[in-house]
């Protein structure tokens, strides 16, 4: 069965970039409101003119997607909701979610609304796409870390759901959905749509570190276009309708054709917008060093010739619908003018032509006039016009322009439909609120990144439960294994990974581990397999009561709040939770997650991705960044970065505020401290002492 052309999916940052999106050839646009979404710095839409915008783009047969990819607080929702309401009685065709809860409260409330999974939810494996099915997503948008290996491992083992991957525009250091860098740099949290990207950045040695060249797939369409992928994502949502008209009908010409571009195109692409050239790296399976890139002084003289020979073409260029026509002009009855499209006609009749006197009227003269859509969405090939003309007869312009613009308003009005009823349920009453576990109290829970930085025995009495990661784990001694009852699983588990860990959970449980904390969508039901009592990590990012509840619906049995919650914004999720919570007391938090080996880029040490030397032996480096700070870095899992926060959230000399049960269990995370700096630091959260550094509050 041969396997169907993807889609096109181009963005919109503004109405101006909406039209070049459909004059580019665009299958479905992209586009977001004035809030919830997850590029609030772009101009985005007005409520009406994003019903105007649907309605345009559903007259030429387009598909509009509309972005509420931020996580959303209790407070939050009922507007996102009332703004859902609005596009589902508008026809839009999808939302693009990220926040579990609020993908939960729109499935509910509006029936037939498609709901897509944005990239930010990390869907890295066949798991997690199976997981956003059962939440109701129609489409699984990959994560961008993906390659094409395990993109076709992910389409093979399950295909009951859409698959869209990104093809071309910027990308992020930091996996899909993982990143508070900003959040944690400045206060701007890139989970809510607010990312200043301080990783396109120097560091205090003038080094960008984290800044990636955009992607570019184009070299690659051939075997894109055969892999069962739905549809083709071009990132822009801040970009100018140059942008998007001089990206989109390249894309458009290689899916149509498909094929590979040429050195050609990918050179009218990188005039277009690069950052030193192009990346596809993360497809290809081969993250390194060669994907950093910084936008230079000549790449914006490119950009900005390009653009003024692309606003020519933009100008000239709209997307029109290919009409049918059949007009006759007959002595004694009325002029007649019948134009079908899209499976409609319309015909319309006019004046009876009279008897010429001079000059008859002409087959010419009828087609230039009929044929003069102008500001219409129509366009017609003369050769496909069908004309009965009689000789001999006079019939006024005027009256054929009348008949061409009476049609032409007729047949839009015809193919303008409406996708689905928008109607939203009358009764939709609130859910009762789940019964809310009994509670003594709250646990202290510990985590290591290291085993060597485990304290002595005597320092964790305190402790419930003590965290590992499963490989650190496996790998540690005895002793280590002896105070350790719980292993954390690794935040991304690409497909060819999958296996590995399904093993390495086997041997825990072997081992007598009894408690795993997942921190993706595709390792929840794997842990939930093998019976273990399976807690939310970081990364599952709780920010609201109603996402609470759906992981705990899904076999949770406890989770750890969004650290870029406040202690107020936390109690309120911790009062009403159906399964415990906790917060992050202590800890220099994770960053990011790197996809490519930081460390190796850091010592120049060129090894087999697998079996790096530079960052094998499992010790943490640093960087300077530009505040001077001496930042951690890590291995992580089989050969990833982890990038953890300098400044620790502290809370010692603040207990109170947090102590009693009011956020939950009290977590604390230890990354690269020595199990001497451990100790001491439990020593002065038992003895409430303030912290002499620079610290971070919850």
């Amino acid at each position: 069965m041969p396997v169907k052309k993807p889609r096109l999916l181009l963005p919109a940052g503004s109405p101006e970039c909406f039209e070049a999106a459909l004059a580019a050839g665009a299958d479905e646009i992209y586009a977001g409101g004035k809030s919830f979404n997850a590029r609030l710095g772009a101009e985005n839409f007005e409520q009406d003119k994003l019903a105007e915008a649907i309605r345009k783009a559903h007259f030429f047969g387009v598909d509009v997607f509309v972005t509420m990819n931020t996580l959303l607080l209790d407070r939050e929702l009922p507007e996102a909701l009332r703004f859902a309401e609005f596009l589902y009685k508008n026809d839009v065709d999808a939302l693009i979610v990220t926040d579990p809860g609020f993908a939960a409260a729109a499935a509910k409330r509006f029936p037939g609304l498609r709901l897509h999974a944005s990239t930010q939810c990390s869907v890295h494996n066949a798991a997690g796409a199976r997981l956003m099915a059962s939440r109701g997503f129609s489409r699984a948008v990959l994560a961008r870390e993906c390659s094409a290996a395990d993109t076709d491992r992910i389409i093979a083992d399950f295909h009951d759901i859409e698959y869209e991957t990104f093809v071309h525009g910027a990308l992020c250091v930091c996996t899909s959905g993982m990143c508070e860098f900003s959040a944690y740099m400045g206060g701007r949290s890139g989970n809510r749509g607010e990312c200043a990207q301080p990783c396109r950045l120097p560091d205090a040695a003038g080094v960008c570190r984290f800044s990636l060249k955009d992607n570019c797939l184009a070299g690659h369409m051939e075997r894109i276009c055969s892999s069962g992928v739905t549809s083709l994502k071009v990132e822009g949502r801040m970009k100018s309708p140059e942008y998007v008209y001089g990206v989109g009908t390249i894309y458009r010409r290689l899916i149509d054709e498909g094929r590979d571009a040429t050195p050609e195109e990918i050179g009218e692409l990188s005039r277009i917008f690069s950052r030193s050239g192009f990346t596809d790296a993360y497809y290809t399976g081969t993250p390194g060093a060669a994907m950093l890139g910084v936008r230079t002084d000549n790449d914006k003289r490119e950009t900005e010739a390009a653009e003024a020979e692309i606003k020519q073409r933009l100008n000239r260029d709209r997307r029109r619908i290919p009409v049918s026509v059949r007009a006759a002009i007959r002595a004694g009855t009325v002029s007649e003018l019948s134009l079908s499209a899209r499976g409609e006609t319309v015909t319309v009749y006019g004046e009876i032509p009279a008897t010429a006197k001079t000059s008859p009227l002409t087959k010419e003269d009828v087609v230039k006039n009929v044929c003069r859509f102008g500001n219409t969405p129509f366009s017609v090939d003369p050769a496909s016009f069908s004309l009965t003309l009689e000789e001999g007869l006079s019939l006024p312009v005027s009256s054929i322009n009348s008949l061409r613009r009476t049609a032409s308003e007729r047949l839009e009005a015809a193919i303008t439909v409406t996708r689905h009823p928008g109607r939203v349920p009358d009764d939709s009453p609130e859910e009762a609120a789940p019964p809310h576990p009994d509670r003594d109290g709250s646990f202290r829970i510990v985590h290591f990144v290291r085993g060597s930085g485990i304290p002595p025995r005597s320092c964790l009495g305190q402790f419930s439960h003590v965290y590992l990661p499963i490989d650190e784990y496996l790998n540690s001694p005895m002793t280590v294994r002896d105070v350790t009852d719980g292993v954390e699983l690794p935040p991304v588990v690409m497909m060819h990974e999958y296996t590995l860990l399904e093993e390495m959970l086997i041997r825990v449980k072997l081992c007598g581990v009894k408690n795993v904390i997942v921190s993706n969508v595709g390792t929840l039901r794997l842990a939930l397999k093998y019976g273990f009592n399976v807690g939310g990590g970081l990364y599952m990012n709780v920010y609201n009561s109603k996402t609470a509840a759906v992981l705990a619906s899904e076999g949770l049995s406890s989770l750890i709040l969004s650290p870029e919650l406040n202690v107020a914004q936390m109690r309120a999720i911790a009062s009403s939770s159906p399964v415990r919570t906790g917060a992050a007391v202590y800890g220099k938090l994770p960053e990011m997650v790197l996809e490519k080996c930081m460390i190796r880029d850091m010592t120049g040490t060129e090894s087999p991705l697998r079996k790096c030397e530079a960052c094998g032996d499992g010790q943490f480096r640093y960087f300077t960044d530009r505040t001077g700070e001496q930042v951690p870095v890590c291995r992580e899992f089989i050969h990833r970065n982890v990038v953890y926060n300098p400044v620790p959230v502290y809370m010692a000399d603040k207990m109170d505020a947090v102590s009693g049960g009011a956020v939950g269990d009290l977590h604390f995370f230890f990354t690269d401290e020595t199990a001497e700096q451990a100790a001491q630091i439990l020593d002065s959260y038992n003895n409430r002492t303030a912290h002499p550094g620079r610290i971070k509050r919850m």
